[in-house]
């Protein structure tokens, strides 16, 4: 849980990480040693617009490998900051988020939950270089009255992915918010989720009208929806 209050059954976002200092290094490796990649981890609920709630079971491969493809398409390092106002119980948080930081040591600045302001405040006061969000999200943000006021002079990338990006609202990250290597990605739950993105290498023009090239790992096929033969 990301705020001041505590939540029955939940951790706070900073408690979680002080728990680990109860751990020495022996003990971590004993835990390592218990567990397989191939193990659950993480259970994703989804179920579109219309459907009965489906648990999707994701395991520590699958969202490790995701996660680290997802930062190297954002060339994330440890200089990188990254805003997430995306919920964390759903992948855009989970995986494009924090997995993407963990493994490329990049650090996280959380929203408690996604206000234009507190987002704008966040990106500018801790220097954030990449922020995540829903194409509405930086339709808010670009359209709010307070948004010339802000400055973010290091913010280059992250990603626009969720729904349909419109790529005049592409354009006006890149060109109002600085976002020159902004991304998006296309995906589904059941593949951890991400199952195409473009890179910061990309050009504008490939950034703003696809959703890039298969991830490392997956296997796609175009096919007629009619007949169902492959095209």
């Amino acid at each position: 849980h990301i705020g001041p209050q505590k939540v029955p059954g939940a951790f706070q976002f900073g408690t979680l990480f002080r728990l680990g200092d109860a751990y020495d290094d022996a003990a971590y490796r004993r835990l390592e040693s218990s567990l397989s990649c191939q193990d659950v981890i993480n259970m994703q609920y989804t179920s579109g617009t219309t459907g009965f709630p489906k648990g999707v079971m994701l395991t520590h491969y699958n969202i490790v490998n995701n996660g680290r493809a997802i930062g190297d398409c954002m060339n994330f390092t440890e200089q990188d900051r990254l805003c997430i106002p995306v919920p964390f119980f759903h992948c855009f948080g989970l995986v494009l988020g924090v997995m993407a930081c963990l493994t490329h040591a990049t650090s996280m600045v959380p929203v408690e939950y996604f206000r234009p302001t507190l987002v704008m405040r966040a990106i500018e006061q801790e220097g954030c270089t990449a922020v995540h969000g829903v194409p509405t999200m930086f339709i808010a943000m670009l359209d709010h009255p307070e948004f010339p006021t802000h400055r973010f002079p290091k913010l280059r990338t992250g990603i626009m992915a969720g729904s349909p990006c419109p790529e005049k609202v592409m354009r006006q990250v890149v060109d109002r918010m600085g976002m020159r290597e902004i991304t998006i990605t296309y995906g589904e739950t059941e593949a951890s989720p991400a199952c195409t993105m473009t890179t910061v290498h990309d050009s504008l023009e490939r950034r703003v009208r696809t959703v890039g090239k298969l991830m490392p790992g997956v296997e796609a096929k175009i096919i007629d929806p009619k007949t169902g033969r492959r095209l």
